[in-house]
């Protein structure tokens, strides 16, 4: 294999062989996707005066940068998932050809690798572009080189080989990555509905029963440890139901209707979803959740003439994330809607039977 010849084999500036030809041709032919990354980087770090080497998988919905492997000094480090601008990867990916800079050029970029290399002065930055079956780039073979780099332009001949490689192997497994997710939706809408039938076909009167079911359904769709129902009481508000042990949020637990940071602007007839609570989205985050450690939150409002007289609410804690937040939100908004209809019905059912016993009761 092409990781298994001796580096001056092909690294000398010498025409690629017959034999390192056969080798390209059956290179990541047997191996899974996470070993060929490997392999690669490897394989590309034994060239003579490259101090590190990176694959990044581009990800163009979140602008970042994902990295599949990396090869070099211990004292460098990049990040699982990193923004595009913090690398001059973005470079090849902006230009859609190899880039190439000296690392002392660049303040932005001195911040990122300055941490790493004592005498930056005297490496570069080579970057070398993977693409699609369309030509568009969808990773980057990123790499520091000493500046003066020998052979630069036949050792990119066998990077190119390596690139085009590497290029199947990333789309098979982006490919691979969508037909998982298309299907994990699919199972998580076809759940979602049964479990939304399921709800709203409940023959029970008792909305404290009602109220539960719907708690212990949704922290299990949602994979979110913590289920709350807030009412508003008078002025104020309380925490009427519970579902989830943790430690500073209790049933009955009371706060004043500016702690609640509930608002009509906040909510517009839809459901609030905070999928990352920042510095930006505290002042929007109740003082006691954040005490607790809340890391996302999801909450629809109970609305009747206009007034929030109750809200549905769903949370994660330490650095959990909610998943396919779009689709989440949908599923969460039609049960808020089921919840909210239910509500509604027991309380004009309610008020039909007063009206019913005071024709009934002529003394009332």
């Amino acid at each position: 294999m092409l990781s298994e010849l001796a580096p001056n084999h092909y690294f000398s500036g010498i025409s690629l062989t017959r034999d390192l030809a056969d080798d390209l041709h059956t290179f990541h032919s047997t191996e899974s996707t996470e070993k060929v990354w490997e392999q690669t980087v490897e394989t590309i770090a034994r060239i003579p005066e490259i101090i590190s080497t990176w694959i990044l998988e581009y990800i163009p919905e979140s602008q970042n940068f994902r990295l599949l492997a990396f090869h070099g000094s211990s004292n460098f480090e990049i990040p699982n998932i990193v923004s595009k601008y913090s690398l001059p990867c973005h470079h090849v990916v902006d230009s859609n050809m190899i880039f190439e800079m000296n690392l002392s050029g660049d303040g932005n970029i001195l911040q990122f690798f300055g941490r790493y290399f004592s005498d930056i002065s005297s490496a570069m930055y080579l970057g070398y572009p993977i693409r699609s079956d369309l030509g568009t780039v969808i990773g980057v073979i990123g790499m520091v080189v000493e500046d003066k780099f020998k052979h630069k332009f036949k050792n990119l001949k066998l990077i190119d080989v390596i690139a085009d490689k590497l290029s199947q192997n990333l789309i098979r497994h982006k490919n691979e990555n969508l037909i998982s997710q298309t299907l994990n939706t699919a199972s998580f809408v076809k759940h979602s509905l049964a479990e939304l039938f399921r709800l709203l076909s409940t023959k029970s009167n008792d909305l404290t029963t009602i109220f539960r079911s719907y708690l212990q359904t949704g922290t299990r769709l949602f994979g979110l440890p913590l289920g709350i129902i807030t009412s508003k009481i008078g002025e104020n508000w309380e925490y009427s139901f519970v579902e989830g042990n943790v430690h500073g949020i209790f049933e009955g637990q009371k706060f004043s209707n500016e702690e609640s940071k509930f608002t009509t602007q906040d909510f517009s007839g839809s459901a609030k979803i905070l999928n990352e609570i920042s510095d930006s989205s505290v002042q929007s985050v109740r003082d006691h959740l954040l005490e607790v450690g809340v890391s996302c939150l999801m909450e629809f409002p109970f609305t009747v003439h206009n007034q929030i007289i109750g809200v549905l609410g769903f949370y994660g804690l330490k650095d959990q994330k909610i998943e396919s937040i779009e689709l989440t939100q949908k599923v969460f908004e039609l049960m808020g809607i089921g919840l909210a209809n239910t509500i509604e019905k027991h309380n004009i059912d309610l008020l039909s039977k007063i009206v019913f016993l005071e024709k009934e009761d002529p003394t009332l």
